[in-house]
């Protein structure tokens, strides 16, 4: 456990994540426990605010503190929004049919993932708060990409230099069902090209990016592609390299996209209630541009 100015910092497992407490978003975060949020986020790559009960305006105004936001995606509760309803409730309070469309494209989430990687410019965090939790069920994990990528063996590490992975929301919608996308969503979000190895240009520390959408490897073949991306998939979701969470109403969770997975957990979508909402720091930038990688995004 850390220190620093009123913050408390103690991690959450021994290879990521921490619990950060001693500040309060709705009284105000000044300059100076902004950086060392900020610090501890490029260190430990998944913070858990406990107690931190916020609205949407909250919730944006101090996710924009660091960084500009992406908007909702098209199809989405909330699409054009700055927020993602992550929800079986819609606007009129009525619970989603569980066969329809929209509650298949959310329900996806159960795989393994990073936000946005299907977008040129993939997201760097996503800020995450519970304002209403199931009785069961619901909870979120994340596994460390980085962990993994500093796990392998020095010789598959070299391997991963300069590959370029092919992602695709429809291959991980596809992974539940055809139907989880819709044809104009597939249009709108056409397949694009990310490096598999990241660089965090605040210490130069490698992670993957892999996840459901990653569909195939750029110039492989079909086998040589799955077998390659599974075997990153195990090293990642390894339990020495994962950390669940169990919400409470009031929780905030901030992760780093450019660092770890995380997959949403089942409960029962058609008797019980669940809302959180999500904000996401768009990137810096794409990670490839004309077909070559770039470094420290």
């Amino acid at each position: 456990m850390s220190r620093t100015n009123q913050l408390v910092i103690e991690p959450l497992t021994p290879a990521f994540g921490a619990r950060v407490t001693g500040f309060s978003i709705r009284e105000g975060v000044d300059d100076g426990t902004l950086t060392a949020i900020e610090s501890a986020f490029e260190a430990y790559s998944v913070l858990y605010f406990p107690d931190q009960p916020v609205d949407d305006e909250e919730q944006i105004a101090f996710s924009e503190r660091f960084g500009p936001l992406e908007g909702t995606l098209p199809g989405a509760v909330g699409a054009g929004t700055k927020v993602a309803r992550i929800t079986n409730v819609m606007p009129d309070g009525t619970l989603k049919d569980p066969d329809s469309q929209l509650a298949l494209f959310t329900r996806a989430n159960i795989f393994w993932h990073t936000d946005s990687s299907f977008k040129p410019k993939p997201a760097k965090a996503s800020l995450l708060s519970a304002r209403r939790i199931p009785t069961e069920g619901g909870d979120t994990e994340f596994a460390s990409t980085r962990a993994a990528y500093e796990s392998l063996p020095s010789a598959t590490q070299e391997r991963l230099d300069g590959l370029i992975v092919v992602h695709d929301i429809a291959h991980s919608r596809a992974m539940l069902t055809p139907k989880a996308l819709s044809t104009e969503q597939r249009a709108a979000m056409p397949p694009v090209e990310q490096a598999l190895l990241r660089v965090n240009p605040s210490n130069d520390r490698k992670s993957l990016l892999i996840g459901s959408h990653a569909a195939r490897i750029k110039g492989w073949n079909d086998g040589e592609s799955k077998a390659l991306l599974e075997e990153l998939m195990a090293a990642t979701v390894k339990p020495e390299h994962t950390y669940r969470h169990r919400w409470t109403v009031g929780d905030i969770v901030m992760w780093d996209n450019r660092a770890v997975l995380h997959r949403g957990h089942e409960y029962d979508e058609i008797n019980d209630r669940r809302l959180m909402i999500r904000t996401t720091l768009a990137g810096a930038g794409p990670t490839v541009v004309d077909g070559i990688v770039q470094i420290g995004l």
